[in-house]
């Protein structure tokens, strides 16, 4: 979990860096840098799904809850998935900013047209931020995150929710949040002499 934990985290900020240097010239996309930066972002979401899993795994009771956690969690990585490969698809068929505006209209319902993606777009986030808390609340009580995990979660959170330039220090914040995992005593297997 620390691993992905770090790695998702870094991501997270590779893909806010990229998105301030995409930014520099007061557009951002199409190009090298949009379509380099969703897709870090991508592999990131991917990654803290896992952490999702791994974390829900590690857990040895209050399962059930540990369960609902990485399920709604899991929603909100299906929907950030959802519009990041939305702006991807926008990203590759946009020759410039303004094709991006006109023709991003045309898949505010991909795939299909179920009514459901717009609710999705803004509760995601929520979903994702409530099953990641749950789980690392849920683990801080079984002493397998220190303390102060879920309120680096929970800050990291708010910068990136109050201005996505803050995506690099949110990002940092959300890996160190899974970045000291600590396991009880007993936990560990002894190495054969």
């Amino acid at each position: 979990m620390k691993k992905l934990g770090i790695l998702a985290g870094a991501l997270f900020v590779a893909y806010g860096i990229i998105r301030l240097i995409d930014g520099a010239n007061g557009d951002r996309g199409p190009g090298l840098a949009w379509t380099s930066g969703h897709l870090l972002f991508l592999l990131g979401l991917l990654l803290f799904g896992a952490v999702l899993v791994v974390g829900r795994n590690t857990l040895t009771s209050r399962r059930p809850l540990g369960t609902a956690a990485m399920v709604v969690g899991l929603v909100g990585v299906a929907a950030f998935v959802r519009v990041i490969l939305t702006d991807l698809i926008v990203g590759f068929r946009a020759s410039d900013h303004a094709q991006m505006s006109a023709i991003g209209g045309n898949y505010d319902r991909w795939p299909g047209n179920l009514g459901i993606y717009e609710p999705l777009q803004t509760l995601g986030p929520i979903l994702f931020l409530v099953g990641l808390l749950t789980l690392a609340v849920l683990l801080t009580v079984e002493r397998r995150l220190p303390v102060w995990a879920a309120p680096v979660l929970v800050a990291g959170f708010v910068l990136i929710s109050a201005n996505l330039d803050l995506m690099p220090i949110g990002g940092a914040l959300l890996g160190l949040a899974f970045s000291t995992p600590r396991f009880r005593p007993g936990t560990l297997r002894r190495q054969p002499s």
